[in-house]
Formats: structure tokens, sequence, C-alpha cells
């Protein structure tokens, strides 16, 4: 193997990658690469000959990861280890002259191989799933939702990506898909199905494999000779896993596992898993048809989250109230919300997220909970060291039910999402990670991220 020779005399600030799929941190020079074409190099095990092939391996790494979720892994492309210590019909060597790899910007971005063809899609050295672009680049976050099935994840998922594209200008910010395969899954899967039919997705099942959607988002962007610089780049993985998963380890050691690496948390209750649900079914014919007869509550789930070894304590974690429409104020449930409550409006934050119109719902929706599930508020309370409590309504308004393809379906009464607050839990732990400002330009100093800010403002 050829030794590994950066062309820059000086090296820029790189960053650690981890893996979106298998969540291992590794160092950008040890990435590997699928190699151009499907030429390789076979031994013959009798006679110990090597022999030319031109035709796709089974990658042994890749075929490892699959079998977990109990699938066969494609076929793909021989790899390509730039700094060697691996062996195998999979792996072809890099060039023997000249300088067989290439860097940008401090990160090793290609490689020529053995048979002079030039690769620059990187692998994980690990599982061999396709890293992202900007993998090296810039700092890579995953944000993780979790709650009960039937909360409104994959619906909260799909109308906060499209809510992201689409931010205040202050923001200068852009949210892009780092692979054609993304857009195209978001597109099919997501928002067509709710922002052009108007029917809510189906819902995840466990036995499906999870893939990333993974997105880029860069903030603070300015022209600047032609190109858009932006201050602040980060990579954003989105998983869409099934909510009773969370209560078997299985499931979160293989689909969910993400869970466990996260650097962030949405974890999302439905007002149907509180002390209000009764109240509301009687009240409201859409929070009827929600109302499921034995499902568990907020608290008994929030105890199966708990138990399944989640590194939650210190990372920002948003509480989100979904379906906040089915709460709209009549007489009898205005202990709950005034007429006039701010989760019903929605938020607007000029380029930095408003901490007033923040505090404010945090304390209505801290006061909910500890009216209708005043075990869960503790708990959380105790349990989490930097939490904030948000409202959200991804949809506006009731759904019913129609029949498609023979097959009953929720469609939007309304025909379209009409989202309420969507984005603010979002924005919130933006904030706390210290990625967009809590404060308007001229009075934000940069501050150290971290815990404390919501259990010092607002704990009880």
């Amino acid at each position: 193997m050829a030794m590994l020779k950066k062309t820059e005399e000086e090296t820029p600030v790189v960053y650690p990658i981890k893996c979106p799929y298998c969540f291992k941190t590794f160092a950008p020079d040890d990435v590997h690469f699928r190699a151009a074409s499907p030429r390789h190099y076979s031994v013959n095990r009798e006679t110990g000959e090597r022999v030319l092939r031109e035709d796709s391996i089974v990658d042994r790494n890749l075929a490892d990861y699959y079998r977990q979720f109990g699938r066969q892994a494609p076929r793909r492309f021989p790899v390509i280890a730039p700094g060697g210590g691996v062996s195998g019909d999979e792996y072809i060597g890099l060039a023997a002259g000249g300088d067989p790899v290439s860097y940008r910007d401090g990160v090793l971005c290609s490689v020529r191989d053995e048979f002079g063809n030039d690769s620059d899609k990187r692998l994980c050295p690990y599982c061999h799933n396709d890293l992202p672009k900007s993998a090296g680049y810039t700092k890579s976050y995953t944000i993780a939702f979790a709650g009960d099935t039937a909360v409104g994840k994959t619906v909260y998922m799909t109308t906060l990506i499209n809510r992201l594209q689409f931010l205040d200008d202050g923001f200068k910010s852009m949210l892009m898909p780092l692979t054609g395969a993304v857009s195209d899954k978001y597109e099919t899967y997501y928002f067509t199905p709710m922002y052009r039919e108007g029917l809510l997705p189906e819902h995840t099942h466990v036995n499906e494999v999870v893939e990333p959607l993974i997105y880029e988002l860069r903030v603070g962007i300015n022209k600047i000779n032609g190109d858009n610089i932006a201050d602040k780049t980060v990579t954003l993985t989105f998983y869409d896993v099934a909510g009773d998963g969370i209560k078997n380890a299985e499931y979160v050691n293989t689909r969910a596992r993400h869970l466990k690496y996260a650097d962030a948390f949405l974890y999302m209750v439905d007002p149907m898993q509180t002390g209000a649900a009764q109240r509301l079914a009687a009240l409201n014919a859409n929070a009827s048809a929600d109302y499921i007869l034995g499902r568990g509550d907020a608290v008994k789930i929030l105890e199966s989250f708990f138990t399944q070894d989640i590194d939650f304590k210190d990372k920002p974690t948003a509480i989100v109230l979904t379906k906040s429409d089915l709460l709209r104020s009549t007489e009898t449930t205005q202990r709950y919300f005034s007429r006039e409550s701010s989760i019903y409006r929605q938020c607007e934050h000029k380029g930095y997220l408003d901490m007033q119109q923040v505090e404010v719902i945090n304390s209505e929706v801290h006061n909910f909970f500890g009216i209708t599930a005043p075990l869960f508020r503790k708990n959380v309370d105790f349990m989490f060291n930097n939490v904030g409590y948000f409202a959200v309504s991804a949809l506006g308004g009731p759904t019913e039910t129609v029949k498609v393809d023979n097959i009953d379906r929720k469609k939007i009464a309304s025909g379209i999402p009409q989202e309420i607050r969507v984005e603010e839990p979002f924005l919130w732990i933006l904030a706390q990670l210290g990625i967009i400002p809590d404060k308007p330009p001229e009075e934000h100093k940069q501050k150290q991220t971290g815990g404390g800010l919501f259990r010092k403002l607002f704990s009880k």
C-alpha cells in the first residue's frame, strides 16, 4: 500500500466522523472508499493464483450490517482502504505511482486505485455504508425522535423538514438533502402523501429497516466572491422509528440504535396519553378517534425509555406535546389552556430563537403536565438536566378516515397541513447546541453550550 501524503502544507480544522448508520467514531484519514469500477482480483483457493474479475462483490462489512436486520446486502463494487491493514477479495489497492490520495481542506477526499480509477465515494471503515459528503468538514448531530406509537412522530418529522426549508430569512439558512436518494425518499414517502394528497404517512412498523434521512443545514449564509459561505454548517440525521420499539431492548440495539448515540432528543407525548384523555375524548370527535383503550400512559412510556441504557441525562431534550389542536379551549378545557394561549398561534423567530416566546410556551405546557400527568412531569424534571416543554400541531386540525385502494387511511380535513409551532422545539435544540443564536444579533455573544438553561429558569 502507498503511504498517505497530505497535499496541503497547513492542515485546516477537521472534525471526527460519526457514522450515521453504525455510529462508530473515527478520524477522516481512516475512511474507506468504494471503487469506481467492479475490477478486482480474486484468489483461486486451489492454485493460489490471482484472477482478474469484473463483477460486483459481496462486501463482508456491509453484509454484517444488513444481517442484523434480517436482510441481505446488495452486491457492490470493491473497496479501497487507503491505510491498509485489511484483507479479502473485496479490497483493491492504491495506485503504485504518483500520489494516489487527495485532500481537500485537510480531509482525505479521494483516491486512485491500482487500476487507475479515481473515487471520491467515502465509506465508514466499519460498516461500509456511504458517508455524507460533509463528513469531516463539519460537525455532525443526530437528533432523535422518541415517544410511543401513534403520537405523531412520522407526521411531525415530515412537517419539520418542510418548515426548516422555509425558516425566517433572518437565519440566512438552507436545508439540503445530502443525496438524491434522501430527497427521493422524503418526496415519495413523506411529502407527497401529506402535502399533495392530504394523506397521513403510514405508521412505522417495528420490522422495517430504518434508513436515515441525512440533511445539511447551513446557517448565516453570505455570498462572498460568488460563493455561498455559511457561518455554521452541520449535518443532521433524522430517523423515523416505530414508537412501540423503544420498549424492546433488541429493537433499540438494532433498528433504533441511534437513540443511544443521539446528541439531543425530541420526546413526544400525545395529550391522549395523559389524564386529559377521557375529557378530550368526550368533547372532541377527533380526539375520541385517537383514544386507544389500554394504551400506555406517558409515564409508563417514559419509564421504558429510561430502561434502555440511553444516555439522555445531560443532552438537550425537548418534551413536545403533540396534537395541540385537540386542546383548543372550550368551557371545560380552559383549566388546561386559555383561549388566548400562545400554543394555538404560529411562532415567529426573526433570525434567532425568541426566548420570551419559548419561556411562555414552556411555562404553559409545564403546567399542563402538572395537572394531567404530574408523575410524568416530576420524573422528567428530575431525570433530565437540560429540558424544555413545547406544544405543536403538525396538522393544525382534525383528520377523517377515507378509503384508499380499499384500505382505511387518515386524510387531513383541511386538505394540507396547517402547522403550528412545529419548528420551535427543534430551534431550541439547535440553540442549545450552539448552532443558532437565542438573542438578537446585536445582543448575541458567543456562549458556552451545554445543560442547565431550562433547569435554571423553569424548575419547580
